[in-house]
């Protein structure tokens, strides 16, 4: 008979290796392996050089003169001042006590306080990550060469659609973030019967109100796809027959209306902090321009007083995820028959960390040019099968 604090022990040990991110940790070496977002275009047309924590690792991302982006080491190796100081030449960023300078590569190109025929610089690099921008993201691979190719999902490239993308910032662990993309029951019960129950004490017309038939999850290309029967639908239900994908290891993909079209990236910043990307991809209006510029806006979940705004889906989700603690406590879970998907989601994530280990690509690591161009349709139903009539969905309805 196994220990029970054995048994605690290892469960303790899987769990970690799921919610630590930090360079040589196992899980994040499975986030190592997919290119993630770092930022978006819109806030380095504000500002060159910005300081970015990504993975647990500080960094600087930065705007060339031409165009190009970087993401380098945040702190300089010559007397540890921060490079989210510094200044951008056209073939560099410069360092603002000693001006030493670096590219994109992290390569060290002059140090002008030494003497002519010095070759220090050519001894010093720093830790740099690629970094290309789509749909108004900048992503990035922080992982072992060769790298993968950065899939061109259809929300972000496929022409015809305006788009914009909204910023939260939660100070919890990714997995409690991206396991509600795996949990339909809790739009039943909290997105439509909680916010029923504070609308009835305020006098406000109801949402509507639906009961899971069934929920069903299966694995594709890019993940897995989510699936649920609502009850006095048919089994032709495009949310039961397509379901929508949860694209491995951190995004959500759904239709909100009308061919509108919704992203959500979480990215951890590091162990107990994560980045919220909400993506939204509409059609574009009849016979109007391309866009040129993807906006960002601020979508926050806490109230003036410091708690949750409960009365809107977005604060909903990202208070609840928040008050389970800075890195929920696994131990304490007592999982039920309903959160199957949970676990399926978590058992995935450990096969893919083996994968890794046993020097394998993870599920969805694209590789083939062709696969990629124009871009890659992610199946997707026609639209959600429930409204949040009268409720605030500020989430996906800010523009």
């Amino acid at each position: 008979m196994v220990d029970k604090t054995e048994k605690r022990n290892e469960a303790a040990e899987r769990y970690r290796r799921l919610t630590q991110v930090g360079p040589g940790t196992p899980g994040g070496k499975l986030m190592r392996a997919y290119w993630l977002p770092a930022g978006t275009t819109a806030s380095m047309k504000e500002k060159s050089v910005r300081p970015v924590r990504l993975l647990g690792e500080d960094l600087v991302l930065f705007r060339a003169p031409d165009g190009s982006y970087g993401l380098i080491a945040k702190r300089c190796p010559h007397r540890g001042v921060s490079l989210e100081y510094g200044l951008m030449d056209p073939d560099g960023l410069v360092c603002p006590y000693h001006g030493w300078k670096f590219d994109n590569a992290g390569r060290c190109i002059d140090q002008p306080g030494e003497p002519a025929g010095s070759t220090l610089k050519d001894r010093i690099r720093i830790k740099a990550y690629p970094v290309q921008e789509m749909g108004g993201l900048l992503w990035t691979y922080m992982g072992p060469s060769p790298a993968p190719l950065l899939p061109r999902f259809d929300v972000f490239v496929q022409d015809g659609r305006t788009r914009d993308v909204g910023i939260s910032k939660l100070p919890c662990n990714w997995l409690q973030t991206v396991e509600n993309n795996m949990d339909p029951l809790h739009v039943e019960y909290l997105h439509m019967g909680y916010t029923n129950r504070l609308r009835k004490e305020q006098g406000l017309k109801p949402v509507s109100q639906r009961h899971h038939e069934k929920v069903d999850y299966e694995f594709f290309e890019y993940g897995m796809l989510k699936k649920r029967l609502w009850e006095g639908d048919t089994e032709d239900s495009p949310e039961w027959t397509t379901g929508h994908p949860v694209v491995f290891p951190t995004m959500l993909a759904i239709v909100v209306q009308d061919d509108w079209w919704h992203a959500q990236i979480r990215v951890p910043v590091d162990d107990t902090n994560t980045i919220w990307y909400w993506y939204n991809a509409k059609p574009a209006p009849e016979g109007s321009a391309p866009q040129t510029e993807i906006p960002v806006w601020d979508n926050p979940w806490m109230l003036p007083d410091g708690t949750a705004d409960l009365e809107g889906v977005n604060g909903q989700d990202m208070g609840l995820m928040v008050s389970q603690g800075a890195i929920t406590d696994h131990d304490e879970e007592n999982l039920a028959t309903s959160d199957r998907g949970v676990v399926m989601f978590r058992r995935a994530l450990l096969e893919q960390i083996d994968r890794i280990e046993a020097g394998k690509d993870p599920i969805g690591t694209l590789r083939d040019p062709a696969k990629n161009h124009p871009w890659i349709e992610l199946p997707r139903e026609t639209s959600l099968g429930f409204s949040f009539v009268g409720a605030r969905f500020s989430a996906i309805h800010k523009y």
